[in-house]
C-alpha cells in the first residue's frame, strides 16, 4: 500500500513512507509486570545494542521522514527495530 500510495501522489509532490516499528519499551511488551529476565531475553533479540527501542526513537524516525533531509525518499518501509527484523 505504501509503494501504491507513493507513485499515485508523486506527481503531486507528495511522499508516503511508512515505520514498521520494532519491539518498544512501552507497558504492551512488558504485559503489566517488569519481570527483569523477561525483558532481558527481548533485549537479546535485538542486535544493535541489546536495548528495546523508545518512543522517543521512533518519534525521530517520524520527524526525520516529515523533514527536508528526506526530501527523496518515497515509497519505503522503515524497519525502525535495532535489526531485529531484516526483510
Amino acid at each position: 500500500m505504501t509503494r501504491a500510495l507513493a507513485l499515485e501522489l508523486a506527481p503531486h509532490d507528495i511522499r508516503v513512507n511508512a515505520i514498521a516499528p520494532g519491539l518498544t519499551d512501552t507497558a504492551q511488551p512488558r504485559h503489566g509486570n517488569s519481570d527483569a529476565e523477561l525483558l532481558e531475553m527481548a533485549r537479546a533479540t535485538i542486535p544493535l545494542g541489546g536495548k528495546l527501542l523508545t518512543p522517543d526513537r521512533i518519534a525521530r524516525t517520524a520527524v526525520f521522514l516529515a523533514g527536508e533531509d528526506s526530501g527523496a525518499v518515497t515509497g519505503q518501509v522503515l524497519h525502525v527495530n535495532g535489526g531485529s527484523y531484516m526483510p
